[in-house]
């Protein structure tokens, strides 16, 4: 496969000739499957790849307006930790003709059905409340900034675990996570607004991380369920994109 390639502005590009300028005016973003689904590109292991992505996708527009497009920018924004795009593409959804008063998800508004929304809008709202990989569970990566409290059960993590139970109180600073993995197994808990305090059941915490942290090492015990409770900090998980610019 040719090398991933950058734009003028730093963006990533869609195709792999230096001299084809890309159509942003488009409704397809096929140079974000390494963002989503593929898990390739993130924050934390290819942070230069993750801020051209994110540029790639702030600056992609509507195109024709199909909901297909507006679906793979948004849970590619969720991946990127960009509540902002998120907040924005959800509203798109609920309040411009997207979705019918039975559900029904239309192609364009208010137009023929398809089934897209029917799918994209759960996995939309899981990825931006928990993103996982093996050996890695992150809380609220990109829940928007209008979703100040709320909870979420039975959550599949991509580690060998469930999450029973998220609740989060943004205004409160509390967030609790009850999680039972299916193995016994290390984790590490990312938590971007920074970990003010957490407590958890005897033998689960590694260390108990200092105040702002952001990742802790938790020892998961096999099918028994861990209860753990959290103060957050007030920074925002978007913020990693300041340091991948100035890099």
């Amino acid at each position: 496969m040719p090398p991933y390639l950058l734009d003028s502005d730093g963006a990533l590009k869609e195709w792999a000739w230096q001299t084809l300028a890309e159509q942003q005016d488009h409704r397809h973003a096929s140079h974000l499957y390494g963002v989503w689904p593929a898990d390739e590109i993130d924050p934390d292991r290819t942070p230069e790849l993750a801020r051209a992505s994110w540029l790639a996708d702030r600056k992609r527009a509507q195109g024709n307006a199909s909901g297909h497009g507006i679906s793979h920018r948004a849970i590619a924004a969720a991946r990127l930790k960009d509540s902002y795009l998120v907040n924005m593409e959800l509203k798109q959804f609920l309040e411009q003709g997207y979705v019918g008063p039975t559900l029904r998800g239309s192609h364009n508004p208010y137009t023929t059905p398809m089934p897209d929304q029917q799918g994209s809008i759960p996995t939309l709202m899981m990825e931006m409340l928990l993103y996982s990989r093996p050996g890695v569970i992150e809380v609220l990566p990109a829940a928007p900034d209008t979703l100040t409290k709320g909870s979420v059960k039975g959550l599949l993590a991509r580690t060998f675990a469930k999450v029973d139970d998220l609740t989060w109180d943004m205004a409160a600073k509390s967030v609790d996570l009850t999680v039972t993995s299916r193995r016994k197994q290390d984790i590490t808990l990312i938590v971007r607004y920074g970990i003010q305090s957490i407590t958890a059941p005897a033998g689960v915490l590694a260390a108990q991380p200092k105040p702002g942290e952001t990742t802790c090492i938790l020892h998961l015990p096999q099918g028994a369920s861990v209860a753990l409770h959290m103060k957050i900090g007030s920074r925002k998980p978007s913020d990693w994109i300041l340091k991948a610019g100035a890099r």
